[in-house]
C-alpha cells in the first residue's frame, strides 16, 4: 500500500543467530517500505547477543540511528512471540523528517542525575509539547533478586533538567526475560550500558493513545507508614507482607517465590477517592519480591512515600482482556486508518499468557482490533511510560497503545 504506508516498513524474524535474525527483519522492513531508512526502531529477544543484532541491522540499514533494545518478546500484525530469539524492526523512510535522538548513561550511578543530564540536553532541542519516545535499561543487576533502575526517579530528573518545558513522553523500561535478569539498549549509535535514549519525534508526526489496565481493588484505602525507596516495610503500622497475605487469605507457609508478583499490586487512586471504580484512575505498582524475615515487599518503582494512600489490587485476567478489547477497538474505530502511519504497542511482560496465566494472549486482541489495516510494532516491556494526569509517569502491568499519524499540511 502506497501513500503514507511507503514511509514506514515493519519486519520481524525468528532465528537463533542474532546477526541473521536482525538482518532478515531489517530487510523485510525495507522491502515493505520500498525506500531507504532514515532511522529504525528495533526490539529483539533477550537471548540474542546485542552486538550481533546491531551488526545484522547495520548490514541492512547502514549507518542510520537505531533505537530500542532488548524485549521479552515482540508483537506485529501477524506475529506474537517470546522465545527470546525474535527481532522486530520498524524502519522509517527518508521521506519523513529525521527525529532528534538524545542519549545519556550511568543510570546505575544515579537515575535522577542521569535523567537531569538528558533533560538538559533535550531542553536545548525542544520548544515544548513535543512527542518523545523514551527507552532505558531496566536491569541494574540480575540478582537474584534483581536490582532495577527506577523510572520514577529517571523521569523526575528529566523534568528537572527540562526546567519547565513540557514533553509528552511515551516509552518503556527494557528487559530481556521474565526473570528481569538482563537488558540492553541501542542509543541510536551503539549498544549502550546502563543508558537511556530519547527520540524527539518530528512535528509532522502526531499521536493518539490509550492505556489499558486490568487490576481491581480488594481492600479499603491503606496508608504506607514505613518505606525506603521501593521497599515497603509497613502499611497501617503493620508489616506490609502481613497485610498483603491477610487480604489475600493466605498464610506465610503458602508463600512461594511468585506468590505476590503473579497476583497482587499496590494501587494509588488519583482524583476523587470516593468516585466509582475506574481503571483509568489508578497507577499500580508491581511487587518484585517479598522478604518474610522483615515483612517487607519490594516494588518495581520508588515513587510511593510515607503517607501515600494505596489499595491492594488483584490482577484480573478477565478485566484485562475486556479492557484491551474495548479500548483497542474504540481507538481503532476513532482514527482514520488510511491516514495512520502505524500502531505502537508497549505491553507489560507480566500480561503475557505464559506469565500471567490468561487463556489467550491479550496482545492478540490488539492484532484483532487493527484487522491488518494498520501496521503494528510492539514488544513486551518491564515498565511502561505514558502521559497520565498531566505528566508522563511509569506504569506497571499496563498496555500502552499508540497510533502515529502524519499531520496534513
Amino acid at each position: 500500500m502506497k501513500g503514507k504506508r511507503d514511509r514506514l516498513g515493519i519486519g520481524m524474524a525468528l532465528n537463533h543467530n542474532p546477526v541473521d535474525c536482525a538482518r532478515e527483519a531489517a530487510e523485510m522492513a525495507l522491502n515493505v517500505m520500498g525506500s531507504p531508512a532514515s532511522w529504525a526502531l528495533v526490539f529483539s529477544g533477550g537471548r540474542h547477543d546485542p552486538e550481533g543484532v546491531l551488526k545484522g541491522l547495520r548490514s541492512a540499514l547502514g549507518e542510520v540511528p537505531i533505537v530500542g533494545g532488548s524485549a521479552v518478546g515482540v508483537i506485529t500484525n501477524s506475529s506474537l512471540d517470546y522465545t527470546g530469539y525474535e527481532c522486530a524492526v520498524a524502519a522509517f523512510s527518508s521521506r519523513l523528517p529525521k527525529p532528534v535522538v538524545v542519549a545519556a548513561s550511568d543510570l546505575d550511578h544515579g537515575e535522577i542525575e542521569t535523567g537531569r543530564q538528558l533533560g538538559l540536553r533535550l531542553s536545548e532541542t525542544v520548544q515544548g509539547e513535543e512527542n518523545v519516545l523514551l527507552f532505558y535499561d531496566s536491569v541494574r543487576s540480575g540478582g537474584p533478586p534483581p536490582s532495577l533502575n527506577t523510572a520514577s526517579l529517571l523521569l523526575d530528573g528529566i523534568y528537572d533538567g527540562l526546567a519547565g518545558k513540557t514533553l509528552k513522553i511515551t516509552g518503556a523500561g527494557l528487559v530481556g526475560d521474565f526473570q528481569l535478569s538482563k537488558s540492553y539498549l541501542f542509543d541510536g549509535h551503539k549498544r549502550a550500558r546502563q543508558g537511556v535514549v530519547a527520540v524527539v519525534l518530528p512535528e509532522v508526526l502526531s499521536i493518539r493513545q490509550t492505556i489499558m489496565h486490568g487490576c481491581i481493588p480488594v481492600s479499603s484505602f491503606l496508608e504506607i507508614t514505613r518505606i525506603d525507596g521501593p521497599v515497603v516495610y509497613e502499611i497501617n503500622h503493620r508489616p506490609a507482607l502481613e497485610i498483603l497475605l491477610e487480604t489475600m487469605g493466605k498464610e506465610p507457609k503458602d508463600m512461594g517465590p511468585d506468590t505476590l508478583s503473579l497476583t497482587v499490586t499496590l494501587g494509588e487512586k488519583h482524583g476523587d477517592p470516593y468516585a466509582p471504580y475506574n481503571e483509568e484512575a489508578y497507577v499500580n505498582r508491581l511487587i518484585v519480591a517479598a522478604n518474610p524475615q522483615d515483612g517487607s515487599v519490594v516494588l518495581f518503582e520508588s515513587d510511593f512515600q510515607v503517607g501515600t494512600r494505596v489499595q491492594i489490587m488483584t490482577r484480573n485476567n478477565e478485566l484485562m482482556l475486556n479492557s484491551v478489547k474495548d479500548r483497542a477497538h474504540a481507538l481503532a474505530k476513532a482514527i482514520n486508518s488510511d491516514e495512520t502511519l502505524c500502531a505502537f504497542y508497549i505491553d507489560c511482560a507480566g500480561r503475557a499468557s505464559a506469565f500471567g496465566g490468561s487463556e489467550i494472549e491479550e496482545a492478540s486482541l490488539v492484532q484483532e482490533a487493527l484487522g491488518g489495516k494498520i501496521p503494528l510494532m510492539g514488544f513486551f516491556s518491564g515498565v511502561e511510560i505514558a502521559p497520565f494526569q498531566g505528566r508522563s509517569r511509569p506504569l506497571d502491568w499496563t498496555g500502552v497503545l499508540t497510533f502515529l499519524s502524519i499531520k496534513e499540511k
